[in-house]
């Protein structure tokens, strides 16, 4: 009997490694015939590279850059077969700042920018950047100003590339520091989010990034205006694209200035990492997140592993920090069964401290007569 282990992170406690090899013990100490497959996964977002980097055999590179408030840091990113790979925590995070420093009025994802203009300057011309855990929310105004982008107000003047100028921005010229016919980005990400509106970057996401009521609107006016002089610009209009609204709206800029593409994380993480043939031939698959809600199915790696179980017809089991799902939600979405660790643990404090244990006491007592 074959069992598949594709768990994403916990966030902030667990890597998928970590809970791979709980989950695993557990099964072992009860089940010594089962053919454990471990495929640690993530949606595109933060992490992503840690994943990548167990299937490919990447080459790193450090780069001196802008952290979201402009001060120098290093960064890396790295590269195979002519491809770069970036995540943008890495140089626009929200882990960077300390909270009283977060604001996404004045944050920028410059540094980001700074990472994928290195790669092309050493002669990469496919890039995949991974969204999440961004700081910013400038609808990756900082990314295009680094890409020699420019954007001016009314008076003519040259823009500072942070949230707050969205809504000052009145032309935006290309400095033609790059052939961007020639240039192939790739945005991952687990949202379907629109750039502006009540569902927009800033509504869902602001307020997690620093902003108040007030400053809410204010983005969300901004985004609204740099959607139509994105447009001005290029003839393409931002507001409606599905996952624009991702890391702070940076699909605006990169897909209507730079002629990127939003493609969904976890099919592509699941391409990368060839999980879909493992699939075929596993008769039971385990997977899991920290925390089991609303958002879990709607492009996050449960979501997409459940997907994928109900098109081969294999069943799934979800081992989960929390879970705040009825048993009915998680049944309509193909899911056999969900065990979390905050109650096995029966406290928070408990839940967070003694994981490794709780998933490998929940892996043990996993039974199999229903295969």
């Amino acid at each position: 009997m074959e069992v598949l282990l594709a768990p994403d992170k916990f966030k902030g406690t667990l890597s998928a490694m970590e809970i791979c090899r709980a989950i695993e013990k557990g099964l072992k100490k009860k089940y010594r015939f089962l053919k454990i497959i471990t495929h640690p996964m993530a949606d595109g977002g933060d992490g992503s590279l840690e994943i990548l980097s167990g299937y490919f055999p990447f080459e790193k590179k450090v780069v001196e850059v802008d952290d979201p408030l402009g001060r120098k840091i290093t960064a890396e990113y790295f590269t195979y077969n002519n491809i770069a790979f970036i995540e943008l925590a890495k140089a626009s995070g929200l882990v960077l700042l300390s909270p009283e420093e977060r604001n996404p009025l004045f944050t920028s994802t410059t540094g980001t920018g700074q990472l994928i203009a290195d790669a092309i300057q050493n002669g990469i011309k496919n890039i995949y950047l991974f969204l999440g855990g961004s700081s910013t929310n400038d609808a990756g105004m900082g990314i295009a100003h680094a890409l020699g982008f420019r954007f001016k107000n009314k008076a003519g003047s040259i823009l500072s590339p942070v949230g707050k100028n969205l809504l000052e921005t009145d032309t935006i010229f290309n400095t033609g520091h790059f052939d961007f016919n020639k240039i192939n980005i790739t945005l991952l990400c687990d949202v379907e989010n629109p750039l502006f509106g009540p569902q927009g970057a800033a509504f869902v996401y602001a307020r997690q990034k620093g902003a108040n009521d007030e400053e809410i609107m204010l983005l969300d006016r901004g985004l609204r205006n740099i959607s139509k002089k994105i447009m001005n610009f290029s003839g393409m209009d931002p507001g409606g694209w599905k996952g624009s609204g991702a890391a702070g709206g940076i699909g605006a800029c990169l897909v209507g200035l730079a002629g990127a593409k939003i493609v969904n994380g976890f099919e592509t993480m699941s391409k990368l990492t060839g999980l879909e043939a493992k699939l075929k031939n596993a008769d039971l698959v385990i997977s899991g997140e920290g925390k089991l809600d609303a958002s879990s199915f709607q492009g996050k790696v449960v979501g997409g592993l459940s997907r994928l179980c109900r098109q081969y017809e294999k069943p799934l089991i979800l081992l989960v920090g929390q879970n705040d799902l009825p048993k009915e939600t998680s049944i309509a979405n193909g899911v056999h069964a969900v065990f979390s660790t905050l109650e096995k643990a029966g406290s928070e404090e408990v839940s967070l401290k003694e994981g490794p244990r709780l998933l490998e006491a929940l892996a043990f007592d996993i039974k199999f007569d229903f295969i």
